[in-house]
């Protein structure tokens, strides 16, 4: 029946376009019907190590069988340790240098965004875009930016359907159970959290897999499919759903424990994001709150998991998996109370930078081994051209992220903070080792030298995971640290030649 449906369609083709070299016109259409089908799937302010391959106290059967069937790339990180920014650069491929957007607070006009978006390249490769969940471009009110068919649990866009709209009463109760949590819902009642009284369909996320799941099932639609499905979750507030705890033993989870520290050791990025707030109240905490807070962060990662395994069934009874690249991250970490009281992000530490990155599917390229660790640098910016590469579509303007399958690819990676007023600070880090730089922050985003260095951080990541031990001034690493300085710099001066042509 395929076989007929593609020659019906190769015929229909020939009637309405120009046979001057009918030959090279089939094999156009024959390789757009092969083009396999993408499943972008992510979440927010999720922690690299929160995955079950990896630690054990965290329960993932989804993501871990993803793992077993593709690469999970285990040295992955974000551009920017916060929502706006990494995302921007996700969708776009670009750097916040490139882009503008450094923090939060940002964001971009549709008119005065640089480049083709991820749903874009799709849509106009003549893929199906479907878009499920959280974007979150900035101050600016969007259009769908891509997607055809749009569902939004929270942030409108001209074009998208929201959860407000479709059911208002499911998110008058969501707001109404989370009301105490504060903005963002990551104040200490939300970090401690509790089990919800709701029914899942009256959480965002629950009414997001609702709707990506009743999509699936009345799809109908030859064109390769780009779908898109992003939960707000496991970001706090850890208000789980009722059964999730229960999944865990509170007595045997273990929690972050503290530096010696009589105050913050974070020269790029002490005092930001209510920092007082977390110290003064996690300092007192008891043992059974902070496994409590622990556990509730791991059940939501793993009733996201649970809500990925659903939508992945409901593509496999549609027949969508069998030709198919499905890809699995997050925008940045989580700390959980991590260095001296450290929550959420917005610092350049491993457990705030780092994401877990998973690629596997049916269409996985042939020399690449299913169940492999690939230890090599990974950026999140590397998957938009990567998913090009991999499609045949063709980048419209060049891009700096590197092809994933690759094996030859860069050093190290590189991620931005822009918190703290006047500064900017940057990463360069390998497996091994990590610089952070604080520069005196620059209208021009690119033109950075040595001269504008602050202060800095360095640490040997293999001997120190922690990265308790500062050995910026350590004069025995001084070669290996002025090694990651000049490359440091010379990646930015790379973004600043690029955009000067």
């Amino acid at each position: 029946m395929e076989t007929l449906k593609q020659i019906a369609l190769l015929i229909t083709l020939c009637i309405f376009v120009s046979c001057k070299d009918k030959s090279e016109e089939k094999q156009t259409s024959e390789v757009k019907l092969k083009r396999p089908n993408i499943i972008f799937l992510m979440d927010d302010q999720h922690r690299y190590d929160a995955l079950g391959i990896i630690n054990k106290q965290v329960l993932t059967p989804t993501l871990d069988s993803l793992a077993k069937a593709g690469v999970l790339y285990n040295q992955a990180v974000c551009q920017a340790p916060m929502c706006v920014p990494s995302r921007n650069s996700m969708m776009l491929g670009l750097y916040p240098n490139e882009t503008g957007v450094y923090r939060n607070s940002d964001g971009l006009k549709d008119e005065d965004v640089p480049v083709k978006t991820m749903a874009e390249y799709f849509r106009d490769a003549g893929y199906e875009t479907a878009g499920f969940g959280k974007t979150h471009w900035g101050k600016f009110k969007t259009n769908t930016r891509g997607f055809e068919t749009r569902y939004v649990s929270e942030i409108k866009e001209d074009g998208a359907i929201s959860m407000l709209e479709m059911n208002p009463e499911s998110k008058k109760r969501y707001d109404a159970e989370i009301k105490d949590m504060g903005a963002g819902e990551e104040n200490n009642l939300g970090y401690l959290g509790f089990t919800s009284k709701l029914d899942e369909t009256d959480h965002r996320d629950g009414w997001i897999t609702k709707q990506t799941i009743n999509y699936i099932e009345n799809r109908n639609d030859d064109r390769p499919l780009f779908l898109y499905l992003s939960y707000m979750k496991p970001h706090a507030g850890h208000n789980v759903p009722n059964g999730y705890e229960d999944l865990y033993d509170l007595d045997s989870i273990t929690y972050s424990k503290q530096p010696n520290w009589e105050q913050d050791q974070s020269p790029h990025s002490e005092g930001v994001n209510r920092r007082k707030m977390y110290e003064d109240y996690w300092k007192n905490a008891s043992a059974k709150d902070w496994k409590l807070m622990t556990m509730r962060y791991y059940a939501n990662v793993t009733w996201i998991d649970d809500m990925m395994g659903r939508t992945l069934k409901a593509l496999e009874r549609k027949g969508l998996l069998d030709n198919t690249l499905i890809v699995y991250t997050s925008d940045h970490g989580e700390m959980l109370g991590s260095r001296y009281y450290k929550f959420n992000k917005y610092n350049l530490y491993d457990a705030s930078v780092r994401v877990p990155m998973i690629i596997s599917g049916t269409a996985l390229p042939k020399d690449i081994k299913p169940n492999s660790v690939d230890d090599l640098s990974a950026e999140n910016t590397d998957l938009l051209p990567t998913l090009l590469e991999f499609s045949g579509i063709d980048q419209d303007k060049p891009l700096l992220g590197e092809n994933l399958f690759n094996k030859n690819r860069n050093e190290a990676t590189f991620s931005a903070l822009h918190e703290r007023p006047g500064e900017a600070a940057f990463m360069w880090r390998t497996k091994n080792h990590k610089l952070i730089l604080v520069f005196k922050r620059k209208e021009n985003a690119f033109y950075y030298s040595e001269k504008d260095i602050i202060t800095g951080e360095f640490y040997d990541l293999k001997e120190d995971p922690k990265e308790w031990n500062n050995l910026f001034n350590n004069s025995e690493i001084s070669s290996l640290k002025n090694k990651f300085k000049t490359q440091l710099l010379a990646h930015l001066h790379k973004l600043k030649n690029k955009h000067s042509i």
